[in-house]
Protein backbone atom coordinates (compact mmCIF):
# COMPACT_ATOMS: atom_id res chain seq x y z
CA UNK A 1 0.00 0.00 0.00
CA UNK A 2 2.98 2.44 0.65
CA UNK A 3 4.04 1.91 -2.96
CA UNK A 4 1.06 3.03 -4.12
CA UNK A 5 0.85 6.15 -1.96
CA UNK A 6 4.74 6.92 -3.02
CA UNK A 7 3.83 6.78 -6.69
CA UNK A 8 0.79 8.27 -6.32
CA UNK A 9 2.21 11.19 -4.72
CA UNK A 10 5.80 11.16 -7.50
CA UNK A 11 2.65 11.33 -9.99
CA UNK A 12 1.44 14.64 -8.60
CA UNK A 13 4.74 16.52 -8.17
CA UNK A 14 5.72 15.97 -11.51
CA UNK A 15 2.51 16.21 -13.24
CA UNK A 16 2.55 20.21 -11.35
CA UNK A 17 5.28 21.05 -13.68
CA UNK A 18 2.94 20.62 -16.78
CA UNK A 19 2.21 23.81 -17.90
CA UNK A 20 2.40 26.22 -20.87
CA UNK A 21 2.22 29.79 -20.88
CA UNK A 22 0.26 31.52 -23.61
CA UNK A 23 -0.07 35.04 -24.58
CA UNK A 24 -2.81 37.21 -23.00
CA UNK A 25 -4.57 40.47 -23.47
CA UNK A 26 -4.71 42.92 -20.34
CA UNK A 27 -8.55 42.43 -20.89
CA UNK A 28 -8.43 39.04 -20.17
CA UNK A 29 -6.99 38.76 -16.82
CA UNK A 30 -8.22 37.16 -13.56
CA UNK A 31 -7.26 37.67 -10.11
CA UNK A 32 -5.40 35.18 -8.98
CA UNK A 33 -4.27 33.72 -12.48
CA UNK A 34 -0.85 32.94 -12.55
CA UNK A 35 0.87 35.08 -15.29
CA UNK A 36 4.65 35.84 -16.57
CA UNK A 37 5.23 39.53 -17.33
CA UNK A 38 8.25 39.98 -19.64
CA UNK A 39 9.65 43.37 -19.19
CA UNK A 40 11.12 45.70 -21.92
CA UNK A 41 14.74 47.13 -21.67
CA UNK A 42 13.42 49.94 -19.80
CA UNK A 43 11.12 48.37 -17.46
CA UNK A 44 13.76 46.05 -16.43
CA UNK A 45 15.97 49.02 -15.83
CA UNK A 46 13.40 51.34 -13.95
CA UNK A 47 12.60 48.37 -11.67
CA UNK A 48 16.14 47.57 -10.81
CA UNK A 49 15.89 48.68 -7.13
CA UNK A 50 12.47 46.32 -6.45
CA UNK A 51 13.46 43.43 -8.68
CA UNK A 52 17.15 43.37 -9.17
CA UNK A 53 19.46 44.04 -11.78
CA UNK A 54 18.60 42.51 -15.06
CA UNK A 55 15.20 40.69 -14.37
CA UNK A 56 14.03 39.68 -17.51
CA UNK A 57 10.71 38.44 -16.50
CA UNK A 58 8.53 38.44 -13.53
CA UNK A 59 6.59 35.32 -12.86
CA UNK A 60 3.41 35.65 -9.65
CA UNK A 61 -0.03 35.88 -8.87
CA UNK A 62 -2.06 38.56 -10.65
CA UNK A 63 -4.01 40.99 -8.17
CA UNK A 64 -5.45 43.71 -9.47
CA UNK A 65 -4.94 46.32 -12.01
CA UNK A 66 -4.62 50.10 -11.92
CA UNK A 67 -3.99 53.38 -13.87
CA UNK A 68 -0.64 52.82 -11.93
CA UNK A 69 0.08 49.19 -13.24
CA UNK A 70 -0.50 45.46 -12.87
CA UNK A 71 -0.37 44.70 -8.99
CA UNK A 72 1.37 41.17 -8.90
CA UNK A 73 2.42 38.57 -5.91
CA UNK A 74 5.79 37.84 -7.08
CA UNK A 75 6.84 34.24 -7.04
CA UNK A 76 9.74 34.43 -8.88
CA UNK A 77 11.98 36.61 -11.31
CA UNK A 78 14.23 35.47 -14.08
CA UNK A 79 16.93 37.37 -15.08
CA UNK A 80 18.57 38.33 -18.93
CA UNK A 81 21.24 35.35 -18.25
CA UNK A 82 18.62 32.98 -17.23
CA UNK A 83 18.96 32.88 -13.30
CA UNK A 84 15.50 31.84 -12.02
CA UNK A 85 15.30 33.57 -8.25
CA UNK A 86 12.42 32.79 -5.84
CA UNK A 87 10.21 35.32 -3.98
CA UNK A 88 7.81 34.90 -0.93
CA UNK A 89 4.70 36.35 -2.70
CA UNK A 90 6.01 40.21 -2.01
CA UNK A 91 3.38 43.07 -4.59
CA UNK A 92 5.05 44.53 -6.74
CA UNK A 93 3.26 47.12 -9.18
CA UNK A 94 4.78 46.33 -12.82
CA UNK A 95 3.62 50.19 -15.16
CA UNK A 96 1.51 48.94 -18.34
CA UNK A 97 4.74 50.68 -20.55
CA UNK A 98 7.37 48.46 -18.83
CA UNK A 99 4.83 45.20 -19.79
CA UNK A 100 7.02 44.03 -23.37
CA UNK A 101 4.10 41.03 -22.98
CA UNK A 102 1.60 39.12 -20.37
CA UNK A 103 1.65 35.58 -20.78
CA UNK A 104 -0.90 33.66 -18.62
CA UNK A 105 -0.29 29.71 -16.81
CA UNK A 106 -2.50 26.95 -18.37
CA UNK A 107 -2.95 22.97 -18.20
CA UNK A 108 -0.73 21.38 -20.67
CA UNK A 109 -3.40 18.41 -21.16
CA UNK A 110 -1.05 16.80 -23.67
CA UNK A 111 1.94 16.99 -21.39
CA UNK A 112 -0.03 15.31 -18.37
CA UNK A 113 -1.58 12.71 -20.19
CA UNK A 114 2.18 11.99 -22.00
CA UNK A 115 3.57 11.86 -18.07
CA UNK A 116 0.69 9.93 -16.43
CA UNK A 117 1.23 7.40 -19.71
CA UNK A 118 4.91 6.63 -18.85
CA UNK A 119 4.38 6.73 -15.13
CA UNK A 120 1.66 4.07 -15.74
CA UNK A 121 4.18 1.85 -17.97
CA UNK A 122 6.72 2.65 -15.68
CA UNK A 123 4.57 1.14 -12.98
CA UNK A 124 3.49 -1.99 -14.68
CA UNK A 125 7.05 -2.66 -16.06
CA UNK A 126 8.29 -2.48 -12.35
CA UNK A 127 5.33 -4.52 -11.39
CA UNK A 128 6.25 -7.45 -13.52
CA UNK A 129 9.75 -7.19 -12.86
CA UNK A 130 9.49 -7.56 -8.88
CA UNK A 131 6.28 -8.97 -8.77
CA UNK A 132 3.49 -7.88 -5.70
CA UNK A 133 5.99 -7.42 -3.29
CA UNK A 134 6.26 -8.71 0.24
CA UNK A 135 3.32 -10.55 0.81
CA UNK A 136 3.14 -9.64 5.37
CA UNK A 137 2.71 -13.69 5.92
CA UNK A 138 5.27 -15.26 8.56
CA UNK A 139 8.68 -14.53 9.84
CA UNK A 140 11.68 -16.84 8.98
CA UNK A 141 11.15 -20.01 11.19
CA UNK A 142 7.22 -20.58 10.94
CA UNK A 143 5.57 -19.81 14.01
CA UNK A 144 4.82 -16.68 15.45
CA UNK A 145 4.45 -17.61 19.19
CA UNK A 146 6.84 -17.42 22.13
CA UNK A 147 9.62 -20.25 21.26
CA UNK A 148 9.16 -23.58 23.60
CA UNK A 149 12.71 -24.20 24.50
Amino acid sequence: MRGYVALLMAGVVFEAGCYNYETLGRTHLSPSSYVAITLTEAGSEELAHYLGPSVHTVRGRFLSASERGLAISVSSVETRRGAILGWNGETVIVPSEFVWSLEARHTAVSKTVLLAGASLAGFVAAYAAFGPGASGSSVAGGSLGPNPH
